[in-house]
């Protein structure tokens, strides 16, 4: 019997036989998808499986994958061994398909272990260890107003924190994406996994999220729990705030290559007019203005040129949201201060 919190937890390496389509919608973190029916290939099957049956559909699977595809296919799972001696094998739901994987891969002179009840199984896992952790383990949450490094004080305690807003490929505001979010379920499977790994002992340190982080949901179970822990409050003044957010938001943006100071101007003007109606007419005007004069300067990449759009959507849009909801969570303080006074009281080893 596989122990599948060890699975999971020690980085072993999976191979997923899923068509694409199913992968993209579930996944875990150290899954690689190496199908061996491709989204048409299975949608054909499954077709022929509702108007004519399990052994039709078997049938029309060999046929499709067969001669020089089954070769190709299985050379894939083999050459994956070869530098993935630990690999595990799994399907749907630990069936047919992963069967006849491990079948050719054993006819081709190797062996694999495959997974009972394939992601089925192994999601059913994921979601039973969340409910586990989030009832039984304490929480402690690291708020603080935008722009405080609250991300980077968060990787201080890297060994008691997870980091919500890496795994869901989102820093969490209007201005926050980091590029394509993951699925929900792959969002759930990597957050769970994540919490498994922490030490035993000891609170685990979450930063404070609202419960959509871009397009994903934090967990219900996760999120009602987070509302009900202690809160750590991160204090910085607005000045450092500043920089701080023209460095991680707008320069690293600036300083890649594949972007143009034009497209990074776009992105900004873009994520603004999604909250003109927070803002009010008259002031995203005013910074809409601000935003295209700094960055049709010739200082684009100076930080000061960016100082006083980054200001104003703090005082006039970030801030004003976080007192209100800091207001709610007032009473669940339990320490406050800059980031050496934090540290130095952190209930953490």
């Amino acid at each position: 019997m596989i122990d599948l919190d060890r699975l999971l937890t020690s980085n072993t390496p999976l191979i997923d036989v899923r068509a694409p389509v199913e992968f993209e919608e579930g996944h875990f973190p150290a899954s690689t998808n190496l199908p061996i029916l491709e989204n048409e290939d299975r949608r054909l099957v499954g077709t022929c499986y509702r108007e004519r049956g399990a052994e039709a559909a078997i049938h029309l699977g060999h046929e499709l994958v067969s001669g020089k595809i089954r070769f190709l296919r299985t050379q894939k799972w083999i050459s994956f061994l070869g530098d993935n001696s630990n690999a595990h094998l799994y399907c749907h739901r630990g069936g047919m398909r992963s069967g006849i994987a491990t079948e050719w891969i054993r006819e081709a002179g190797f062996a694999i272990p495959r997974i009972e009840g394939g992601y089925k199984a192994l999601r059913n896992h994921i979601l039973m260890r969340l409910s586990q952790i989030a009832s039984q383990r304490a929480f402690l949450v690291l708020g603080g107003k935008t722009g405080s490094g609250k991300t980077e004080f968060l990787r201080e305690f890297n060994a008691n924190s997870v980091d919500l807003e890496a795994l869901a490929c989102h820093r969490g505001s209007s201005f926050g994406g980091l590029g394509p979010q993951p699925s929900q379920a792959t969002f759930e499977n990597a957050l769970t996994i994540a919490l498994m790994k922490l030490p035993a002992a000891g609170p685990v340190l979450l930063e404070d999220e609202s419960v959509m982080i871009g397009s994903i949901i934090v967990p219900e179970i996760l999120f009602l729990k987070m509302k009900q822990s202690p809160m750590l409050l991160l204090e910085v003044g607005i000045q450092e705030r500043v920089l701080h957010l023209i460095r991680e938001y707008v320069l690293k943006r600036l300083l890649k290559d594949d972007e143009s100071a034009d497209q990074v101007k776009k992105f900004f003007l873009t994520n603004l007019s999604k909250i003109q109606k927070k803002l009010g007419g008259l002031k995203h005007s005013e910074i809409e203005g601000i935003i295209r004069k700094a960055f049709d300067s010739s200082e684009v990449r100076n930080p000061e040129t960016h100082g006083a759009w980054v200001k104003e959507l703090l005082v006039h849009y970030y801030d004003p949201l976080y007192e209100k909801s800091l207001a709610r969570s007032e009473k669940r303080i339990l320490i406050r201060g800059d980031r050496n006074e934090l540290a130095s009281k952190l209930p953490i080893t």
